[in-house]
């Protein structure tokens, strides 16, 4: 053996290992998020949670950018967005021990479902969310922010594979909804 095939033994067996160990890692995840969508609405929450405070960092770091003002400001906007956007998502899906101890995000939360009533429904929720991962997909290719618009756009589907019985112990239980709570047009 000469050189260059032990090169190649090495790589060979550091890729390898390298795909075993992420191939091991993102079993384990699937693993914990399957344990948060069967937990129902709440372990849903908070893996939605978890997709909008993303948001917000993925779209404050945008910000930062400065130069993107003059250069891309359509990708600078679509920052704005998809920060704004994670903060809905953020207050939105709080625990609810967190809306108890915080006046003022019990205060927005009630403002949301006042005003945005779709977002107060499982498939609502999920057609914001979907909406909101494609804007993710729509501005970059294999980057993080790509990552993130995949998951946003997978707990959309969760979301609304929940509003028609995905989950049929939860779509059962859940409080139907009052009478006076939509506006209807007769």
């Amino acid at each position: 053996m000469d050189l260059n095939d032990n090169q190649a033994n090495v790589a060979f067996t550091f890729a390898k290992e390298l795909s075993t160990s992420a191939l091991t890692t993102t079993m384990d995840m699937a693993g914990k998020v399957k344990d948060y969508i069967q937990r129902g609405p709440e372990g849903v929450g908070w893996l939605c949670f978890v997709g909008g405070a993303a948001s917000v960092f993925l779209g404050l770091l945008g910000f930062l950018d400065i130069a993107g003002i003059l250069m891309s400001p359509l990708q600078y906007l679509v920052n704005a967005y998809q920060t704004g956007f994670g903060l809905v998502v953020c207050v939105l899906e709080a625990p609810p021990e967190w809306l108890g101890s915080n006046a003022r995000l019990e205060k927005a939360q009630r403002f949301i479902h006042e005003f945005a009533k779709f977002l107060t429904t499982f498939g609502g929720r999920g057609l914001f969310y979907l909406f909101q991962g494609s804007l993710d997909l729509s501005l970059d290719t294999y980057s993080l922010t790509f990552l993130v618009g995949c998951y946003m756009c997978c707990m959309g589907g969760v979301c609304i594979g929940m509003q028609y019985g995905l989950l049929p112990e939860y779509h059962r239980d859940r409080d139907p909804v009052q009478a006076n709570d939509y506006i209807r047009v007769t």
